[in-house]
């Protein structure tokens, strides 16, 4: 076990375990480098559950855990902006939804509103004389549906 990274104090019989500065400076160096939470308790030379333990209740483990997993995503965001930027659109559309936050079907904020609206408006029913006025053709057959099926 790296004993310069991990301490223990003896508590009521059983040992606090807590990391040194060294031991934050590397948990944030293996969480930046994209290590799993328990590959970095076993570098740490602790068990996955003191680790876990740790994390939970040590607000500077917690930080320098947020730090170095900023770091990452920093660099990942980099290598996809610049794919983004050299024409990889998958990487584009990724960006957008994965650090702006859009959505597919959304209008992102501040863009123009271009919905459309269609109106559709039916007429009342109308006779055929009526229907005959309307269309220009007065006095010319327009020949009628059977009986029950309505009329033109």
């Amino acid at each position: 076990m790296p004993t310069d990274l991990v301490k223990r104090t003896p508590r009521n019989g059983k040992a606090k375990t807590s990391l040194t500065d060294g031991g934050l400076e590397r948990l944030e160096a293996l969480a930046g480098a994209g290590n799993d939470q328990r590959t970095i308790a076993k570098e740490l030379g602790i068990a996955w559950s003191t680790f876990r333990d740790l994390r939970d209740r040590d607000e500077a483990v917690q930080e320098a855990l947020a730090r170095g997993q900023g770091t990452l995503a920093d660099e990942l965001t980099h290598h996809l902006l610049k794919a983004a930027r050299g024409g990889n659109v998958v990487a584009a559309i990724y960006l957008t939804k994965a650090r702006l936050g859009w959505v597919e079907g959304q209008v992102p904020d501040g863009a123009p509103k271009t919905a459309v609206q269609v109106n559709i408006q039916i007429p009342r029913a109308m006779s055929d004389a009526e229907f005959q006025r309307m269309v220009g053709r007065e006095g010319s057959s327009v020949p009628s549906l059977p009986a029950g099926q309505g009329s033109l």
